[in-house]
């Protein structure tokens, strides 16, 4: 695995809670890893009500086919995605590495996108404006600043996780993280509500 590819990999086993909170039981080798385990319950803190305007089911979807060539492009992504197992979602998703970046999508259908605003995984969550109509909040982790995911609600029990790493030398070249992953969000709903 490339430098840039195991940066990746790190930053979205980081945010998914794996960084610092496994149980030890298990080990993160090659591109998979365990799940993390519960760090906080929140019970007192209300969970905003589902801003959904349809339920969207991410079950069965090709996470590498959930952009289409043009999408690709207008990203700056010139290279094929491969798929990416992540067991701390108990997922599948799709990573797409460039010079200058290096992006993540993940149909996650095991758990909701409460995980995060419940503080149950790594991570400080904020809720930033809908995408299409779906509730989206950030997942940063201060120790990966050049590092952002977005995470949208499609539907109960399930969300999209869009994930940007900037890898350039120059960051000035590419989107900022939260934007570059907005944008990548963006793209994966325009395709899924088709």
């Amino acid at each position: 695995m490339s430098r840039r590819s195991t940066a990746a990999v790190i930053g979205l086993l980081a945010v998914a809670g794996v960084a610092g909170c496994s149980s030890g039981s298990g080990s993160s080798t090659g591109s998979t890893a365990t799940a993390p385990t519960t760090s906080t319950t929140t019970e007192d803190n209300p969970r905003p009500a589902s801003s959904r305007p349809r339920e969207l089911k991410l079950d069965g979807r090709a996470p590498c086919d959930l952009l289409t060539a043009d999408q690709l492009t207008r990203l700056d992504i010139d290279r094929p995605g491969k798929p990416l197992e992540v067991t701390a979602l108990r997922s599948t998703g799709c990573h797409w590495i460039t010079t200058r970046a290096s992006t993540t999508l993940v149909p996650v259908t095991a758990e909701g996108i409460e995980v995060w605003t419940d503080g149950k995984r790594l991570g400080q969550s904020e809720e930033i404006d809908p995408i299409s109509g779906f509730r989206a909040i950030t997942v940063t982790v201060a120790s990966t600043a050049h590092r952002c995911d977005v995470m949208v609600d499609t539907g109960a029990g399930q969300y999209l996780a869009a994930g940007f790493s900037v890898t350039a030398p120059d960051p000035s070249r590419v989107p900022k993280p939260c934007d570059g992953a907005r944008q990548l969000a963006e793209a994966a709903m325009q395709n899924l509500l088709k």
